[in-house]
């Protein structure tokens, strides 16, 4: 694999959280919605002809509640996947960055103060751990042999 395409794959843990706070921010929407459907549907006068709204403003929250739950267990599974294939590269600081980076989402200045370098450093150390990367097994789709 190419520099890029490493740090595409080590992306994907990341991508996959985006997808997750995206998916809280949709149920949290759908909440909000229902509670206004049920303060419509109070017996106040000018509820409105449709009656169905709530149920299916239940539905839809429970559609994705669902899908929340899927992404989060991709999440899951998605982190320990990349994680399996930083901790095999044999230098501790290396990892820490690459763990950094691309578990904790942290930008590169936050790595260089979180370990104690200048950005320079990290930055050398960021290209050296991504092509110590041991990917070529992973992009098959499969698991490590």
């Amino acid at each position: 694999m190419t520099y890029e395409e490493k740090i595409q794959w080590l992306g994907q843990y990341r991508a996959a959280v985006r997808r997750e706070r995206l998916l809280e921010g949709e149920l949290e929407m759908l909440r909000s919605a229902a509670a206004r459907v049920t303060a419509c549907l109070s017996g106040m006068p000018g509820a409105g002809p449709d009656v169905d709204r709530l149920p299916k403003a239940i539905e839809k929250i429970e559609e994705s509640k669902k899908s929340l739950e899927r992404q989060i267990e991709e999440c899951v599974a998605c982190r320990g996947v990349v994680l399996q294939v930083i901790t095999r590269v044999p230098r501790a600081d290396v990892q820490e960055v690459l763990r950094r980076r691309y578990i904790l989402g942290q930008n590169y200045e936050e790595i260089a103060d979180a370990v104690g370098v200048v950005l320079r450093r990290v930055y050398q150390i960021h290209r050296a751990g991504v092509m110590a990367l041991p990917l070529e097994e992973e992009t098959g789709g499969g698991e490590a042999s």
